[in-house]
C-alpha cells in the first residue's frame, strides 16, 4: 500500500481518544439538561403542593408570624384541630360539644351578625371562645373586657411577665415574653373575670382619668367565665407565632389555654364571599394540568438538544486529511454510475484527455478544441471528422456506446507522440 493510501486508510478509522474540549462540550449538554430537569421538578413540586399562605397568624403559614407550629403541636398532644377560612364551616364545627373556637386574627372583619351567630352557636352547646389580640374589635364580642388604656406611655415593661394570678394554666407555664398590649375589665370588680401577666417594670404606673379605672383587673391574658360565652383573650400574639412559641413559657401557656376541650376549631376570617372578586379562567384549570404544562418546557428543550446535537466531530482525525486522487475519481465515477449520467462522465473524460493532449503539443490550457483536434489529426494521420466525433460531437445513449467512446479516447491519446 502506498504512503498516501496508508494515510487515508488510517484517517478513516475512529480515533480511540477524543479531544478534551469535545468531551466537555458533549458533557455540557447533559449537565444543562439535568439542571433544567431539576429546576422543573422543584417548580412542579411547589405548584402541585397546596399553596401556602403567608398571612399573619394563619394556621397554614410556616413564616415567622404564622401559627402552623401551634396547630401541629396541639394535634400531636391529642387535640382534634379543625382549620378553616369558611365562616359557615367554622360555625358548623363550633356546634359540636366540647369545642373551643379560636380566632387568631381578623376579628375586625366579622360583622355584628357574624359575631352574634358564633356566640349563639357556642352558647347553645356550652363551648368556649378564644381571641388572639383582637384590639378594639374586642368590643364586638363583649362589653365586659376592653383594651387597657390605663398604662403610662413612659413605662418600660420587663421583657418577661409573671402570671400573678391563680389560674392553673398560667401558674404552670410560668414567665412568658412580654407584649405591647394589655386588656382589662371594663368595670372594676366585674365578677368572673381573671387577668394574668400584667405589665411590670420601671415606670409602669396606672393613670387617673383613663377609661379603665385604677385597680381594675388587667393583664396580657384575661378570661371571662361569667359572660354569655366563656371567653379567653390572649393579648400577646407573639405567644402563638412560629418564631416565639418556643420562648419562655409561651408554648405551655398556649397549649393549656387551648386544650380545655377535646376539639379546637381555628377560624381565620376573610372577606365575605360577596366581596371576593369573581374567579378567573385559570382558577378552573386543575393544578395537575399546570404541572404537566411546566413539564413540557424542559422536555421540549431536552428533545431539541438530543435531536439537534451532533454526535461527535465531523472528522475525528486532525485536519487537513489527505484524500488520494484515486478515491476522488472512484467516488465521482460511482456517483455518475448511480445517476446514469453518461453525458457528464463522457464530458469529463473528453476534457481531461484534451487537456493532456494539449499539454503534449505545448498548446496551453486556453487552446480551443478545434485547434487541438487539428494538431492531433496532423500528428496521428487520423480523419479530423472522426476525431471531432470522438472528442466533441459523439454521444453515448447506452453503457456500451460510452465504453466504446472511452476506449477510442484512450487509443487515440496513446498514439500522440
Amino acid at each position: 500500500m502506498s504512503a498516501r493510501l496508508d494515510v487515508a486508510a488510517r484517517g478513516t478509522r475512529s480515533s480511540p481518544t477524543v479531544a478534551l474540549r469535545a468531551r466537555l462540550r458533549s458533557a455540557g449538554v447533559w449537565i444543562a439538561a439535568a439542571i433544567i430537569i431539576l429546576i422543573t421538578v422543584i417548580a412542579t413540586l411547589l405548584m402541585s403542593s397546596e399553596s401556602e399562605t403567608e398571612a399573619p397568624l394563619h394556621f397554614d403559614s410556616t413564616a415567622r408570624d404564622g401559627t402552623k407550629a401551634m396547630v401541629e403541636t396541639l394535634r400531636s398532644h391529642g387535640t382534634e384541630v379543625t382549620t378553616t377560612e369558611d365562616k359557615d364551616e367554622a360555625r358548623a364545627a363550633a356546634a359540636h360539644s366540647d369545642t373551643t373556637l379560636l380566632i387568631p386574627s381578623g376579628a375586625e372583619a366579622l360583622s355584628a351578625g357574624d359575631v352574634n351567630g358564633f356566640e349563639s352557636t357556642l352558647r347553645a352547646h356550652g363551648n368556649r371562645l378564644v381571641l388572639v389580640d383582637p384590639g378594639p374589635a374586642i368590643t364586638e364580642f363583649t362589653d365586659r373586657i376592653t383594651v387597657n388604656d390605663n398604662v403610662s406611655p413612659l413605662g418600660s415593661p420587663d421583657p418577661t411577665s409573671e402570671p400573678d394570678c391563680s389560674l392553673p394554666g398560667p401558674r404552670a407555664a410560668g414567665a412568658v415574653t412580654t407584649g405591647s398590649v394589655e386588656y382589662a375589665e371594663t368595670d372594676k370588680g366585674t365578677d368572673g373575670i381573671t387577668a394574668c401577666y400584667p405589665f411590670a417594670g420601671p415606670g409602669v404606673d396606672e393613670l387617673d382619668g383613663a377609661e379603665v379605672a385604677p385597680g381594675s383587673a388587667r393583664g396580657q391574658l384575661i378570661t371571662d367565665d361569667a359572660g354569655p360565652v366563656p371567653l379567653t383573650v390572649i393579648g400577646n400574639s407573639d405567644w402563638v407565632t412560629n418564631e416565639h412559641i418556643d420562648e419562655e413559657g409561651n408554648a405551655s401557656l398556649v397549649l393549656s389555654e387551648l386544650s380545655h376541650t377535646d376539639d379546637l376549631v381555628v377560624y381565620y376570617p376573610t372577606f365575605d364571599d360577596a366581596a371576593q372578586p369573581p374567579p378567573s379562567t385559570i382558577d378552573f384549570v386543575p393544578s395537575w394540568f399546570l404541572a404537566g404544562g411546566m413539564w413540557l418546557i424542559p422536555c421540549t428543550l431536552v428533545l431539541l438538544l438530543v435531536l439537534g446535537r451532533r454526535f461527535g466531530p465531523l472528522a475525528v482525525e486532525r485536519l487537513p486529511v489527505i484524500v488520494p486522487a484515486v478515491e476522488t475519481v472512484r467516488g465521482r465515477a460511482a456517483l455518475s454510475a448511480r445517476s446514469h449520467d453518461r453525458a457528464g462522465a463522457l464530458h469529463t473524460l473528453r476534457t481531461a484527455a484534451l487537456l493532456r493532449i494539449a499539454k503534449r503539443f505545448s498548446l496551453g490550457s486556453e487552446a480551443r478544441a478545434e485547434d487541438i483536434i487539428a494538431r492531433l489529426a496532423a500528428a496521428t494521420g487520423r480523419d479530423p471528422g472522426h476525431l471531432h466525433h470522438v472528442f466533441v460531437s459523439g454521444s453515448a445513449r447506452t453503457d456500451a456506446e460510452l465504453t466504446d467512446l472511452v476506449h477510442q479516447l484512450t487509443q487515440i491519446e496513446s498514439e500522440v507522440p
